[in-house]
């Protein structure tokens, strides 16, 4: 893992490591995941575990950061969630069992006066009864220890957890400095500039749309939405059908998330507001004109609810195909 801070939190993560410090034990961390959420959150524990911090940030080149580097810190542990190795496109959750090895692990004493960081990321994947053992473990801390809870969704959490919690709110990036890191990836500053504009600002976002071939499945997933009554839907069944089991959750979830793109495009077509993408715009603006707004948005809800908890009992691959089928009876 990752513990470098990204250049536009580091101002932020400064101002609030004191804070999380002295202040409370238990921190929920909200904001975009194409923000860098997940690198907040890493960026975060690492200030409170280092020893010689520079500038309230992690310095990189103590003890206690390179055991952060080689994943052997003996004061730090990230609870993540478990992939699945089947055939169905479940959320990877944490579960009970991992969790109260964590617990038992921020038990323990800690090496150094800086005491132990547990990191939860993202904590929308606990199980309920994993969310239950770390409430009480919360609920009742062990001395010298900080819980941080990382979550671009926060409503999904258990409301104990967070009236539990101190809420923390990763602030967005400015434009230009977004714009500046994507150059500083390599990426034409024109095209950095228009991708952003398509990812509402979020620098990884635009960074994983400037892939190409993320952007030449969108232009033909976008291309085919526009004429729904010839949408190919059992093509696109087939496409994340493709590739390993983690490939097919990542085009699962890529069409899905392109899928909300495109309707957020026509219902603000339909409310009269204008689009980056003109084009696509105009474009989404063309199919189903007498659809209600109102009809649009529960599909889009649908869609949403769909990308954040999937079916457990279907594979990937009808799921997509049953929503693409729905997609076109509505807006046909």
């Amino acid at each position: 893992m990752k513990f470098a801070t990204l250049p536009w939190q580091e101002r932020w993560i400064a101002s609030v490591r004191d804070t999380v410090r002295t202040r409370h034990h238990a921190w929920l961390l909200v904001g975009r995941d194409g923000d860098g959420l997940q690198q907040a959150g890493a960026a975060l524990a690492a200030s409170l575990l280092c020893a010689t911090p520079k500038d309230h940030l992690a310095c990189g080149e103590c003890p206690s950061c390179r055991w952060l580097a080689n994943d052997v810190h003996p004061d730090f542990v990230r609870l993540a969630p478990e992939e699945s190795d089947d055939e169905i496109a479940r959320l990877p959750i944490i579960k009970t069992e991992a969790a109260r090895e964590a617990i038992s692990f921020m038990e323990l004493s800690a090496s150094t006066e800086r005491g132990r960081v547990l990191l939860v990321d993202p904590a929308t994947a606990l199980s309920r009864e994993s969310a239950n053992a770390l409430l009480k473990a919360i609920e009742e801390p062990p001395p010298n220890t900080r819980w941080i809870l990382a979550a671009s969704r926060p409503a999904k959490l258990l409301p104990t957890i967070r009236s539990r919690t101190l809420k923390l709110t990763l602030p967005r990036p400015k434009f230009d400095h977004a714009l500046v890191w994507l150059a500083d990836q390599d990426m034409d500053v024109a095209h950095a500039r228009s991708l952003l504009a398509l990812a509402a600002g979020a620098p990884l976002d635009a960074l994983a749309l400037g892939d190409r071939d993320t952007l030449d499945i969108r232009e033909r997933f976008f291309r085919d939405l526009g004429n729904p009554r010839e949408l190919p839907t059992l093509a696109w069944g087939s496409w994340v059908d493709a590739g390993g089991k983690s490939g097919r959750r990542a085009r699962f979830a890529l069409l899905l998330s392109l899928l909300l793109e495109w309707t957020t495009l026509w219902a603000r077509r339909r409310a009269g507001l204008t689009a980056a993408n003109a084009e696509t715009s105009d474009a989404a603006n063309r199919v189903a004109p007498t659809l209600a707004s109102a009809e649009g948005i529960r599909f889009y809800r649908e869609v949403l609810r769909k990308l954040a908890l999937p079916d457990t009992t279907l594979s990937a691959r009808l799921q997509v195909e049953a929503i693409l089928l729905e997609y076109r009876s509505k807006f046909s």
